[in-house]
């Protein structure tokens, strides 16, 4: 008998448990959420973090507040909410450098493990590198610029710096096209355009928002986009799968996070405020100015994006023979 009321009490916390969840779940949310941006402020995730909140707040019916937490690649706002009460009131806006390539480059140090710390909720956005050249530079296609590569061992190249996306990627280029490039790199994608500009390299890669800046200010010619298929806003363009790079298709992109053991509901619940966010008239539009292409995946397909992703960027990592600073 006393086993019988036993087992009955420990049925009955738990039915308290689930039906708490449940009734938390169903009145989610009731005071704003914050959603962490693992970057300092005027940066790519930031811009898409402040221009999906509000229309996303909206869809909640409660504000979406924007808190910057930069350091370390994106790895300390990103570990700040993978440590959050999973109850949907701290998300994260990860992106490819702090969720897929930081768990390799930071593979010493890392405070996190992506698939096992995270609720994916939906990726936004995607958006390629862009392999560039100089203004006055005579190749402007890949199998002559490669070809130019061949022939002149130690050519310099420009990147945003050293760990990134488009650094990584240019490793694949190299590796992909058998040539020895050298590259500079430099604090920012404006300042690669600044060091197109004046001549001080004739080639570079560069996040496509950086890139458009040099295009239409007739700095810098685009030679090929790295996503699987041509961006809207440089229609022109061809991709790398189209000039015979078949294995480059290596792309930046952002997503919304939530802590592990967030309830289902929940997700689901930021998946379709984010869904309706999308879909505002303002974000359409920024969008295309920014030349970012909506996704709005589900947790589910977003999850397994997420898997391959941090496979394809382990491999690049491990090509560039890269890490993080000790």
């Amino acid at each position: 008998m006393r086993k019988i009321k036993v087992l009955t009490a420990a049925f009955g916390v738990i039915s308290m448990a689930m039906f708490g969840t449940a009734a938390e779940a169903q009145n989610y949310p009731d005071r704003p959420v914050t959603m962490i941006v693992p970057w300092a402020p005027g940066g790519a995730a930031d811009i898409i973090a402040r221009l999906v909140a509000e229309p996303m707040g909206k869809a909640l019916g409660q504000p979406v507040v924007i808190e910057n937490r930069p350091g370390a690649g994106g790895t300390v706002g990103s570990a700040v909410v993978a440590k959050a009460d999973p109850d949907g009131y701290t998300i994260l806006m990860g992106n490819v450098a702090s969720e897929a390539i930081a768990p390799a480059f930071y593979a010493d140090t890392i405070p996190y493990k992506v698939l096992e710390d995270f609720a994916p909720v939906t990726q936004l956005i995607q958006q390629p590198s862009v392999l560039l050249v100089s203004k006055d530079f005579e190749f402007d296609n890949v199998k002559d610029l490669m070809a130019f590569a061949k022939e002149n061992p130690g050519e310099l190249y420009a990147t945003p710096g050293v760990g990134n996306s488009p650094y990584l990627t240019f490793e694949l280029i190299k590796d992909n096209y058998d040539v020895d490039m050298e590259n500079v790199p430099y604090d920012s994608g404006a300042e690669v355009n600044n060091a197109l500009n004046a001549g001080d390299v004739q080639i570079a890669i560069n996040n496509l928002p950086e890139a458009i800046k040099a295009i239409q200010a007739g700095i810098a010619k685009p030679v090929a986009v790295t996503a699987a298929e041509r961006n809207p806003l440089l229609p022109d363009v061809p991709t790398f799968v189209e000039s015979g790079g078949d294995k480059i298709v290596a792309i930046s992109w952002q997503g919304i996070f939530a802590p592990a053991g967030t309830p289902d509901a929940i997700v689901q619940k930021l998946y379709e405020a984010t869904a309706a966010a999308l879909k505002d008239e303002n974000v359409v539009q920024r969008n295309k100015e920014l030349g970012s292409v909506p996704v709005g995946s589900t947790p589910e397909e977003f999850k397994a994006f997420v898997a391959s992703e941090i496979e394809n960027w382990a491999y690049m990592v491990k090509l560039a023979g890269a890490s993080a600073p000790k």
